[in-house]
């Protein structure tokens, strides 16, 4: 464990962070679910993001949750909880673009385009994105980091997780073949009392 400041750290990845049962339950859900093109500041254009989500049921998030905490919290050494009201999204990148260069802070252009669009509005702390296929199932497709630069494509039921911050500006590499599934939720950090 580090004295570093808990948005300092990262990216955490954890290998088999997701029991199996609940990945296959996930990409069942996705697949008998609607898909709709997801967009980026608010705006759906393929050139800039090619992917589709779905969003969780909240019985199935909570499963996540149960997953996800007990790797995040003592990383980053904070206590973290899901953003109340917000949706847990998986999402699905197939041939194309994959996602340009971003941050995960939430903007005020966004926000008000996502009054009109019907956009899901994702904010909070800490990103986690857990991979619920493996890099044998699609081809490029690395979740990218600027600073340091780094490349990753983890095994399937990995969890990657990092500050949301601009700190931690990243990407999705175009995806040449197959289909690359995640699911997205994002953390709140509790205030220390």
């Amino acid at each position: 464990m580090t004295s570093a400041p808990w948005n300092t750290l990262g990216p955490l990845t954890v290998d088999n962070a997701l029991p199996a049962v609940l990945c296959e339950q996930l990409l069942r859900h996705f697949e008998h679910s609607t898909q709709l093109p997801r967009s980026y500041q608010g705006v759906v254009d393929e050139k800039l993001r090619k992917c589709e989500y779905v969003e969780v049921p909240e019985y199935l998030a909570n499963l996540v949750t149960a997953a996800v905490t007990p790797h995040v919290d003592p990383f980053f050494g904070v206590e973290t909880y899901p953003v109340p009201g917000q949706p847990t999204l998986i999402y699905r990148y197939g041939p194309g673009a994959g996602f340009v260069t971003h941050h995960d802070e939430v903007t005020e252009i966004e926000l008000e385009r996502a009054a009109t669009n019907g956009q899901p509005v994702i904010g909070g702390d800490l990103t986690t994105v857990l991979f619920l296929s493996g890099p044998d199932e699609y081809g490029g497709g690395a979740l990218y980091f600027e600073e340091p630069p780094r490349d990753l494509r983890p095994a399937k039921r990995a969890l990657v997780a990092f500050p949301a911050t601009r700190d931690f500006m990243h990407g999705v590499r175009p995806i040449t073949a197959g289909a690359r599934y995640t699911l997205l939720a994002r953390r709140f950090v509790k205030a220390p009392a």
